[in-house]
């Protein structure tokens, strides 16, 4: 039996999960500590942290609240701002590839997405396929941000003596900790809907497959407006149709933001922010 920890960054606000990972995930300590405004710029360029330090000492007071320092040592999920990150798909044919094809072509996909060069950013890929009796599709699925920037949230993780372990953007957390229906249709999607840390992002995706991620900085969008164009876009690019959606975020948001998913007729699903520590830690 073993324990899990996430711990998220993200503006306003910092969060820490010790669980129980033994098949399931069963939360132990669940504590948070509020961030000065602007300690947390996300962004795809660095830096996004104006006082690590200081974020490093609140995490400490964390990390004793949970009474988690004979924890200290082991390997931590670190959830960040989806602002800080880029996510793309790549369709493939034939065999997966070898991990330098691998790594290459995900490289080569996000070179027009961030602002570094594609070796100095930092990786992260995986074959993803989607199947049915009338349909088999295979992606790479590429998360990519700039090196530089993962390490200042890993830095503050490194502080109180923890080694960071997968680094995973906030809404793709709260998407593996809201689970898969067994027997989804692929023709069928969810979006997932974050509102943590006064920053709005979403995920779209099919059978488990991620589609289509974005974020917003500065200002929330008025989702009256952005949701019905993900639905066209959904529905005319990817070849799928949302009809279900994950919410998660502070109280007030979460209310109008499940308004409006109503009222293009799906499904709502409202749950924690914790979800998304609880997807980090997953087993």
């Amino acid at each position: 039996m073993s324990n899990g920890i996430a711990v998220s960054i993200v503006p306003g606000e910092l969060r820490l999960l010790i669980a129980r990972t033994n098949g399931s995930v069963q939360p132990l300590h669940q504590v948070a500590a509020e961030l000065p405004e602007g300690a947390v710029q996300a962004g795809l360029r660095a830096p996004n942290l104006a006082e690590p330090e200081a974020i490093s000492e609140a995490l400490r007071g964390l990390v004793d609240e949970a009474e988690a320092g004979r924890k200290r040592g082991g390997m931590v999920s670190v959830l960040i701002p989806d602002a800080a990150v880029r996510m793309v798909l790549v369709p493939l044919e034939g065999a997966a590839p070898s991990h330098a094809e691998g790594e290459s072509m995900a490289r080569w996909a996000l070179r027009d997405l961030l602002p570094v060069e594609p070796g100095s950013a930092r990786v992260s890929w995986s074959v993803v396929q989607e199947e049915s009796t009338e349909l088999a599709a295979k992606w790479l699925l590429v998360i990519g941000a700039d090196a530089t920037v993962v390490q200042e949230y890993e830095s503050v993780v490194e502080a109180v003596g923890w080694t960071p372990g997968r680094v995973v953007p906030f809404t793709m957390g709260l998407a593996v900790g809201a689970g898969v229906e067994a027997d989804a249709d692929p023709g069928m999607a969810r979006i997932v809907l974050s509102g943590a840390g006064a920053q709005v992002a979403c995920l779209v995706e099919a059978a488990g497959v991620p589609r289509l991620h974005r974020s917003w900085r500065g200002a929330g969008p008025d989702l009256a407006l952005e949701l019905p164009n993900i639905q066209r876009y959904a529905d005319q690019r990817l070849d799928v149709s949302i009809d279900e959606a994950v919410i998660a975020g502070p109280d007030g948001w979460r209310q109008r933001a499940a308004i409006n998913c109503e009222a293009l007729g799906w499904r709502v699903h409202v749950r924690s922010s914790w979800s998304a520590h609880i997807g980090a830690v997953q087993p």
